[in-house]
C-alpha cells in the first residue's frame, strides 16, 4: 500500500509569540532548539529545575512557581513528563492559549507519512527494526520519539517522499489530537500507575495515538495481548492488520513453528523466506517485533523482501538482552532497559534452560510482581535472586512468601556486589542476567547509565579491558 501525504503542512503553523516550553528535559531542549531555527523572538523555557545552560535570548523562569500565568503565552509546548491536565495548562487553555507538545506539533505538520509505535514492551526495538526496513527499501528514513531524539529536530528537513518512524509513550500520547497514517499497537499491559491515575487511564492515553486517524489510515495491533486489541479498536480505520504468535490471523501476519512467518491479505497465504536460524534477536517475544515491524513497513510502502532481510540480520539495541562478556562458563546478559515485569518475563523465558542469577529492583511504579514471582517460583534453573533498590523489599516478600528451598533471595546496596553474589551463586557457570523489572531512579540517573556500569563490571570481572581503554 502507497502511503498518503499531508498537503501543504510546514513549519511554522500555528506558532504565535510569546511561546512557553514548559519542562527543559531532552525534549523541552529539542523543541527550543526548533523554535529558535523557526526564528521565534519571544520563548520562555519553564522548569522547576533550575537551567543554567538555555541558548542566548531565550528566559528562563525556575523554580516555585514555575508554572503559574501560563495564559500569557500564545503557545506552550507540554514536554511528556507534565500531565497534560496539570490546572495551569488548562487554566491557559480556557484563556485561549494554545498547548500542544513536540509530538502533536509534529504530526500536525510534517508533510511524510508517519508510522507510530506504541505498547508497554517491545516499542524501541519494533520502532528501529521498521525504520531499517523503510531504509533497506530505498527510502530516506527519520526515526525519533520517545526512543531519544525529538521529532521536532528532523521536521524542517523532512519532505514528502520520506519516511517518519515514531516510538509514541503514553506521556506522549495522552493528548494527541492528530494520529498517525500508521499506528502500531504492541502488547499492552500496564506500566506508570505512579504517574496514571489507574489501569484504564494508561490503556486510554495510549488510544490517543490512532483515535483521529481516519477510515484509509491503517491500525496493526498485537492479537495475542487483549489489551492492546481494546487499544486499537479505538482507530476508525477500515485497515487492520492483526499479528500473532500464538494463532493464525485473517489479515495480518502470524508465526507458526516449523512454518516461520505467513503473510496473510484478502485470502491469500504467503510464506516469508525469513529463515528462522539466521534470525540474531534473542528471545521468543522479539518474534512478536518483527512481526509488527514487517506489517508495519510493508504498510508504509516497504517490500516485503527488504523487511525479511532486515529481520534477520538485525541484532537489536543496547540495553536490550544484550550480551556483554563471558568469565569462564558464567556469561552476562545486560536487559537494563527491562524496567518493567513484562520486560522481565520475556527475558526470563530465554533463560529457561540456563542456571540463572537474576538482578531485579530499582525505584517504586507502584507494577504488579504477582506474574514476575511466579516466573520466578516457576524457573526451573534459577540459583538466585540478587535485589536492589528500592522496591527490593516487595519483590523480596513475594518470592520468600512463596519459599523455594533451592535458591536463595539476597538484597545489596548497589549493582556491583549484586554481581559479585551473582556470580558466586553460579560456581558450576551459568547467566548472570540484569533485568530489573523497575526503574533505574534513585540509584543510577537512567536505564542507560545501569546498563553502562553492568557492562563495565561484567568486563571487569571477565578480566577484559575497559572499553576505549588500551
Amino acid at each position: 500500500m502507497v502511503m498518503r501525504s499531508k498537503p501543504g503542512a510546514r513549519p511554522g503553523l500555528g506558532l504565535k509569540e510569546p511561546i512557553a516550553v514548559l519542562g527543559v528535559g531532552v525534549e523541552g531542549v529539542a523543541t527550543i532548539d526548533f523554535l529558535l531555527r523557526q526564528g521565534a523572538q519571544s520563548i520562555t523555557a519553564l522548569d522547576r529545575r533550575d537551567i543554567s545552560d538555555l541558548p542566548p535570548g531565550v528566559r528562563g523562569v525556575f523554580g516555585e512557581g514555575y508554572d503559574r500565568d501560563l495564559q500569557r503565552f500564545a503557545t506552550v509546548f507540554r514536554s511528556p513528563g507534565i500531565r497534560p491536565d496539570h490546572p495551569a495548562l488548562e487554566a491557559a487553555r480556557s484563556a485561549g492559549t494554545w498547548v500542544t507538545s513536540a509530538v502533536a506539533y509534529f504530526l500536525a505538520t510534517c508533510p511524510a507519512p508517519v508510522v507510530g509505535v506504541t505498547g508497554t514492551v517491545g516499542k524501541g526495538t519494533t520502532a528501529s527494526l521498521i525504520a531499517r526496513m523503510l531504509k533497506e527499501s530505498g527510502f530516506t528514513v527519520h526515526l525519533g520519539g520517545n526512543i531519544g531524539l525529538s521529532p521536532l529536530a528532523f521536521l524542517d528537513t523532512t519532505v514528502s517522499d520520506h519516511r517518519v518512524v515514531l516510538e509514541i509513550s503514553s506521556f506522549q500520547a495522552m493528548d494527541l489530537t492528530v494520529s498517525p497514517h500508521v499506528g502500531v499497537i504492541l502488547k499492552t499491559t500496564s506500566e506508570h500507575l505512579d504517574w496514571h491515575s489507574d489501569l484504564d487511564e494508561y490503556l486510554n492515553a495510549k488510544a490517543r495515538l490512532i483515535a483521529n486517524q481516519s477510515a484509509s489510515d491503517i491500525v496493526i495491533y498485537n492479537k495475542d495481548a487483549p489489551h492492546a486489541e481494546r487499544v486499537a479498536s479505538a482507530s476508525p480505520s477500515l485497515y487492520r492488520r492483526a499479528y500473532s504468535t500464538e494463532t493464525t490471523v485473517e489479515e495480518g501476519l502470524y508465526y507458526q513453528d516449523g512454518d516461520g512467518f505467513i503473510f496473510e491479505q484478502e485470502g491469500q497465504a504467503k510464506v516469508l523466506p525469513v529463515d528462522m536460524e539466521q534470525i540474531r534477536l534473542p528471545g521468543r517475544f522479539n518474534l512478536e517485533n518483527i512481526a509488527a515491524a514487517i506489517l508495519a513497513a510493508h504498510a508504509m510502502g516497504g517490500s516485503l523482501s527488504a523487511a525479511c532481510r532486515v529481520a534477520m540480520t538485525f541484532e537489536g539495541l543496547p540495553h536490550r538482552l544484550e550480551f556483554v562478556a563471558s568469565k569462564g562458563d558464567i556469561h552476562f546478559y545486560n536487559d537494563s532497559y527491562a524496567t518493567r515485569p513484562e520486560a522481565t518475563l520475556a527475558a526470563l523465558s530465554h533463560f529457561e534452560d540456563s542456571p540463572l542469577a537474576i538482578i531485579l529492583g530499582g525505584s517504586e511504579k507502584h507494577a504488579d510482581f504477582s506474574a514476575l514471582v511466579n516466573a520466578l517460583l516457576a524457573h526451573p534453573s534459577l540459583k538466585q535472586v540478587c535485589l536492589i533498590g528500592d522496591t527490593a523489599g516487595r519483590i523480596a516478600q513475594g518470592v520468600e512468601t512463596a519459599g523455594r528451598p533451592e535458591f536463595c533471595v539476597r538484597t545489596y546496596p548497589d549493582l556491583e556486589p549484586a554481581m559479585e553474589g551473582a556470580v558466586e551463586a553460579l560456581d558450576t557457570g551459568g547467566v548472570v542476567l540484569l533485568a530489573p523489572a523497575c526503574a533505574s531512579f534513585g540509584l543510577f540517573p537512567n536505564y542507560k547509565v545501569r546498563g553502562e556500569r553492568f557492562r563495565a563490571k561484567a568486563r571487569a570481572l571477565a578480566d577484559i579491558p575497559p572499553e576505549g581503554g588500551p
